[in-house]
């Protein structure tokens, strides 16, 4: 299902006017167990010039821990971008931390002006406006998901970026109303114990 949907979210921006950018919303809500994968993208509806080479690229702008998670280059029409291209950076599912809600990712079809031969891997915490512009890269492809934790992250994170979930793990400040239901079970408790005293 999740390789049937990414294949269709990938979307041509032939009728998209100047933003040059077509996309459904928010995206489909999936888990990292069900992204475990790479998706398989079908772009033939893309209109691409064979003389061109292209960048996949999975971002996800609210992961502090990885942002980049996914990297293949020198793609041309036609090819098996798992497969039969140059991967800078190999995937790593979504890992979206417990207890933060909904992660957004955007996996982006990128045309280059040049091979990507000899590019060094970047850092996975990159910013991706600036990966475009480093790279002379332009959109013509884009799909949305978005993803919250489950059971795997925690793997995930050890086997592929060698990170314990614990760490990322903050103790939020209470509310005023978490705080003040304290104090008052605080004091109920300390009336009961001295009525008995």
């Amino acid at each position: 299902w999740y390789q049937r949907r990414v294949r269709e979210a990938v979307v041509s921006t032939q009728s998209t006017g100047s933003s040059g950018i077509n996309a459904e919303y928010g995206g489909t809500l999936l888990t990292p167990t069900t992204a475990a994968n790479p998706p398989q993208v079908d772009w033939d509806h893309v209109p691409a010039d064979p003389q061109k080479k292209y960048s996949l690229i999975l971002y996800s702008p609210d992961c502090s821990n990885c942002n980049l998670h996914w990297w293949q280059t020198n793609i041309s029409p036609g090819d098996d971008v798992t497969n039969d291209v140059t991967q800078l950076h190999d995937y790593i599912p979504p890992v979206p931390l417990k207890g933060t809600g909904f992660y957004r990712y955007v996996l982006l079809l990128l045309r280059q002006d040049s091979d990507l031969l000899g590019v060094v891997p970047v850092d996975r915490l990159s910013k991706l406006p600036e990966l475009i512009a480093e790279h002379s890269l332009s959109p013509v492809g884009i799909a949305f998901f978005q993803a919250a934790w489950d059971e795997s992250v925690g793997r995930i994170l050890a086997e592929k970026l060698g990170a314990d979930e614990k760490q990322f793990i903050a103790e939020r400040p209470k509310l005023s109303s978490e705080f003040y239901a304290e104090e008052l079970f605080l004091r109920k408790e300390w009336e009961m114990k001295t009525d008995f005293m």
